[in-house]
């Protein structure tokens, strides 16, 4: 037995019938359609509440032990020894014993010899090659309960507090748990271009050509094939795709110590944010701090990585800037910007006031004003740097990346014109004639002035 299909006319009817239910039911019954209060983005891990204290760090001191002991009635006396120790050290690292105290206590199993404290019992081998690394006893803030490793990860441990009578855990159900970042915090700099591929004052071709052609790469966004190409037909000039680039990395080396002494009129609110770009056929993270009102670029940082340390490379800038200064921060919901303010306001002093904004979540409760329209802007910023990225498509090197990005800095800031400030750059630049610095060639030689007045 055959089945037939349903003929036209019928399937038309049956549309027309199922459209009059549906306007029927839109018209007599009103459905609000609203997120729900505690709605979360998938793709982002709620971290724990990252306000809790400090844990409580042990730290050990030998004069404090030998105090006690001595007041115990059990002093503690220096090592007798009958031969002398045949490792060089000179005090223990846990609580600062002088060598008087530290005493031979054979050997590990690799067959290096052991010492220990006599002190506070701490054992180790010095000459070990690959010590293992040595972190303080953290406790809980609410039990003083000592803290266990939980997670180690590529640039921090996780600590958690495991004891079943801790107050938090009896109260809220969570445990303590504690970051302790593996990071030399003073060493954090932004990304910035070193290598100086060619001498650009010894250069047979003029500066003014050289700024041109940086002009047509980056304020253009061409590519570096297309760039060649313009450089030949306007001025009949032959170089090369190498060429250009050595142009574009030496500059920006050059010019990237004298970015930071151009000064910016800040407005007390930061957006931070990052997008994406290929290098060498990977994807990277371009971090990009802008001011909210104002709309210019304060910093930028590129990382191989999308992680807490990059989001707290490009703040630490920022704080520098800010000398420290209170300033308000919006930026997405991603918890690499919870953990970095928190580490921010811990180990540097600094004072932020964090805005994350999601497109669809309410508004914080008790604040009537809303921060989406300033990550919008940055939004915006990244759509221009993108139009004049798309032509390259991936960059050759890593130094071509961050160069191109410290110029296109430099370009929107000083040189492109914005709709939203009436045709004209976001911070405006004035030469000794009081004229208007509206090229390559002028930015340039104001940079370098400028730089030369500062140190004299």
């Amino acid at each position: 037995m055959f089945r037939q299909p349903l003929p036209v006319f019928l399937f038309a009817h049956l549309l027309n019938f199922l459209l009059k239910v549906f306007l029927f039911a839109a018209k007599h019954f009103k459905v609000d359609i609203e997120p729900p209060a505690d709605l979360q983005p998938s793709s982002y891990k709620i971290l724990s509440p990252l306000k809790d204290p400090l844990p409580v760090v042990e730290k050990k001191d030998y004069r404090k032990i030998l105090a006690e002991a001595e007041a115990q009635g059990k002093p503690i006396s220096p090592v007798r020894r009958i031969k002398p120790l045949c490792v060089d050290v000179d005090k223990c690292p846990v609580c600062g014993a002088p060598l008087d105290y530290l005493y031979s206590f054979g050997k590990d199993p690799e067959g290096f010899q052991k010492l220990q404290c006599k002190v506070c019992k701490h054992q180790w081998a010095p000459g070990r090659p690959a010590p293992k690394k040595f972190h303080p006893t953290y406790r809980c803030p609410f039990c003083s309960y000592a803290l266990s490793k939980d997670k180690t990860r590529k640039n921090f441990t996780v600590f958690k507090c495991r004891n079943d009578n801790c107050p938090k855990w009896l109260k809220h159900r969570k445990r303590y748990r504690f970051r302790a970042f593996d990071v030399n915090f003073d060493e954090l700099s932004c990304a910035s271009p070193n290598a100086v591929p060619v001498n650009l004052a010894k250069s047979r071709f003029s500066p003014f050509l050289i700024a041109q052609t940086v002009n047509l790469y980056v304020g253009l966004g061409l590519s570096l094939r297309q760039t060649v190409s313009a450089v030949k037909q306007i001025w009949q000039v032959q170089v090369s795709r190498e060429t250009v680039q050595n142009w574009v990395v030496s500059l920006a080396s050059k010019l990237a110590p004298l970015v930071k002494s151009i000064h910016l009129p800040l407005s007390g609110l930061v957006v931070i944010d990052e997008t994406y770009i290929k290098v060498k056929g990977k994807w990277h993270y371009l971090f990009t701090a802008c001011d909210g009102l104002r709309g210019f670029i304060i910093s930028q940082h590129l990382s191989p990585h999308r992680n807490a340390v990059a989001a707290l490379t490009i703040l630490k800038d920022v704080i520098d800037r800010y000398g420290n200064r209170e300033f308000i921060l919006v930026t997405d919901k991603a918890p690499i910007y919870d953990v970095a303010v928190h580490s921010a306001s811990v180990f540097f002093g600094a004072s932020i006031r964090h805005r994350p904004v999601l497109g669809i979540s309410p508004l914080p409760e008790g604040d009537p004003h809303t921060y989406r329209p300033y990550k919008n802007r940055i939004e915006r910023l990244f759509g221009s740097y993108k139009a004049h990225y798309k032509r390259h498509k991936s960059f050759s090197s890593f130094e071509g990346a961050v160069a191109h990005a410290l110029l296109y800095q430099l370009y929107y800031n000083h040189l492109k014109p914005h709709e939203a400030f009436n045709g004209k750059a976001p911070v405006f630049l004035k030469d000794k004639q009081g004229k208007k610095v509206d090229n390559w060639v002028k930015l340039i030689q104001w940079i370098v002035e400028s730089n030369q007045i500062q140190k004299s």
